[in-house]
């Protein structure tokens, strides 16, 4: 028997706790892939490709054990209300929920029990443990450790430094041959990303969560989750699926993908929604494992399998910058069903290397050439008519540092800078129609290639800073709650509109209003949205004309902690008839208006209205970031209009050159 020195990765991954304010899709985990040795530009280091992790599927099923000890730490909401049966039973559930996608050979199976008594991490043993460390604050963790080169495992190695083999001639798929708990591969050639051993933790320190293992148990209570929902978001970072941005599927759907980054614990229809795998979760995990991608194995058709190659097809295509002429690296795009309306699946763009320092493991950039080779996607879909539509990774909903080590690269070199557009029939840096989707046709077993955005060169028409608070909520009595039919505007003074660009021949595209939830399952709907003019008289008093708006959409759909766009049909015609306007005299401010439902009650468990995003603070005092403008207004009857002294509502227009 040898120690074999491997050159190994660790990958951990948190899941987040979101509280009942919301003051708060598909893609890999990713590794190192240092096969060869290829040199960097920087002398002495190695060029790494970045590659995703994954399960060899010699390795199916993956056995888990669970740790039967518990935190010893008392909890604050009172003892566990759980034991350790019934939360291997929970686990073995969340895995069936993966290992039950008809399309996908993965398997993922509770094995026995194991008694550690701290965080052992890489011993070739998958464990599910309720120990975590002392600074752990997060709901859960998914850490793997996997190769980052390629290579060939021999019988009798011992991989993790335990003086026990871990490699054994006599097998053809991982188990554990001499019965000491830990886990034995098959001698053989293993790529760079393949997960040897991967345990996930689950919070109950005292400043953690209780969890709950039954429906009847799921409650508001912010520090009390359901363990099912956070195991099936956890097991699927156990075999390599990152974060998404995928938090709303439509217009009438709140719900999202299981694999997005936060829990609203305070909110129990959206912790028994990630009971449910979304389409976005399926598809990817059917792309990674597919059925019938193999004769023999894990991978070939058994009773009830069904070929991934016969549901899915696959869109591909590639981003590019469209100010700065570069590849984009974690781009999100997202596939919308035109028949369905709703959000079916989504991928990050790039191809990604770093430059990586094998004595310190530092890991550099170098420039974007070096680093973002091209900003190819892959996304599955299953059959259906698309549009495809692209999001910045720009912390609305999801910071790129959430999301992988690609969507990072394409931050910190400042990429993730642009509005949200559609792929459409004439791709530029300059766009007639950037909301406008050209419909895509997917087939199964076919590749619908060519989708290669460019993002539109645009300028943003705003005032506000950082998004500080998100408003405003009705106070439970003996408050005066938010009234229904509520306006919330924001003025552009025209002189504004012309510093913005002074060409006549403007386009005006879209307007943006960051918008958000009290509870996570519900949808952000206004009774409308507007782009109007109005009048400030010398004394101040506001006039908003509602009557006769350039723009109105009754029943607009914001989004859950994100700016929503309102796309404007006819960006020439409008940009011309606001230019015409001002230079007459006739438009002395444009307004940005959203109103509030007219009825009720408001959804949700909270039962609170859809929210606007703030920046600004409380007491009065501006923010470091940008002073308080006094643009932004409230009405409760669209007459009397007050300016807001605390807060900049965070609404923008959008505009840019003709082509």
């Amino acid at each position: 028997m040898k120690t074999r020195r491997l050159a190994l990765w660790s990958t951990a991954v948190l899941l987040f706790v979101m509280g009942p304010s919301p003051a708060r899709a598909g893609g890999a985990l990713e590794t190192l892939d240092i096969t060869g040795l290829p040199p960097s530009p920087i002398p002495g280091e190695i060029a790494a490709k970045l590659v995703r992790i994954r399960w060899d599927a010699r390795c199916m099923p993956v056995r888990y054990k669970v740790n039967n000890t518990l935190d010893p730490v008392p909890n604050p909401l009172g003892p566990p209300v759980l034991t350790v049966a019934a939360a291997g039973a929970a686990f073995q559930r969340s895995f069936d929920r993966w290992n039950a996608i008809a399309t996908s050979y993965v398997d993922l199976q509770v094995s026995g029990q194991v008694a550690n008594p701290g965080l052992v991490g890489f011993d070739m043993t998958p464990e599910l443990s309720f120990r975590t460390g002392p600074a752990f604050t997060a709901i859960a963790s998914s850490p793997s450790t996997s190769l980052i080169s390629d290579e060939t495992l021999a019988a009798g190695d011992d991989i993790d430094g335990d003086g026990d083999s871990d490699v054994a001639a006599a097998i053809a798929t991982c188990q554990d041959v001499d019965g000491d708990g830990d886990v034995e591969f098959p001698a053989g050639d293993y790529k760079a990303g393949t997960i040897l051993d991967n345990d996930v933790q689950f919070n109950t320190k005292a400043n953690g969560l209780r969890f709950t293992v039954d429906d009847a148990a799921i409650d508001n209570v912010t520090r009390s989750v359901d363990l099912e929902a956070v195991a099936i978001h956890e097991f699927g970072h156990s075999f390599g699926l990152s974060h998404v941005l995928n938090n709303q599927k439509s217009g009438t759907d709140g719900t999202g993908a299981c694999m997005f980054p936060f829990i609203d614990t305070g909110d129990p229809d959206a912790e028994r929604s990630l009971r449910t795998l979304d389409s976005d979760d399926i598809a990817f995990a059917s792309f990674f494992y597919p059925e019938g991608s193999a004769a023999t194995g894990p991978a070939a058709l058994q009773a009830g399998d069904v070929p991934f190659r016969l549901r899915y097809g696959l869109l591909t295509g590639s981003v590019r910058h469209g100010v700065l002429d570069q590849p984009v690296a974690g781009a999100s795009l997202f596939a919308v069903n035109l028949l369905e309306r709703s959000v079916t699946a989504s991928a990050f763009s790039g191809t990604t290397r770093v430059s990586y320092n094998p004595l310190t493991g530092a890991l550099s950039l170098v420039t974007p050439e070096f680093n973002i080779p091209d900003g190819k996607f892959v996304m599955p879909v299953p059959t259906g008519l698309y549009s495809v539509g692209i999001q910045a990774v720009d912390g609305s909903p999801v910071p790129a540092g959430s999301i992988s080590l690609t969507a990072q690269i394409g931050s910190i070199f400042g990429q993730q800078n642009f509005n949200d557009e559609f792929f459409g029939f004439r791709e530029a840096d300059l766009e007639r129609f950037p909301g406008f989707g050209k419909p895509l046709l997917a087939l199964p077993g076919r590749t619908t290639g060519g989708i290669d955005v460019v993002t539109n060169r645009t300028i943003n028409i705003n005032k506000f800073g950082t998004r500080n608070f998100v408003g405003f909520v009705s106070p439970p009595p003996p408050g005066v709650p938010v009234p229904f039919g509520r306006y919330y505007a924001v003025r552009i003074p025209a002189a504004d509109f012309l510093a913005a660009n002074p060409d006549p021949k403007i386009l005006v595209h879209a307007a943006l209003f960051d918008t958000g939830l009290f509870d996570a399952s519900t949808v952000p709907r206004f009774s409308e949205a507007l782009l109007t003019t109005g009048t400030v008289a010398a004394d101040g008093t506001t006039s908003v004309d509602l009557a006769r708006p350039l723009v109105r959409v009754t029943g607009f759909v914001g989004r859950d902690d994100d700016f929503a766009p309102l796309f404007f049909h006819n960006p020439t015609s409008l940009g011309r008839r606001i230019r015409h306007g001002i230079d007459r005299g006739e438009i002395q401010n444009l307004f940005l208006v959203l109103r509030l439902p007219t009825a009720g009650p408001f959804p949700g468990f909270g039962a609170q209205p859809p929210l606007i995003g703030l920046d600004g603070s409380p007491t009065g005092v501006p923010p470091n970031d940008v002073p308080v403008f006094g643009l932004s207004y409230i009405s409760n009857d669209g007459i009397t209009w007050t300016p807001h002294a605390v807060f900049n509502f965070r609404f923008s227009l959008v505009l840019s050159e003709r082509p």
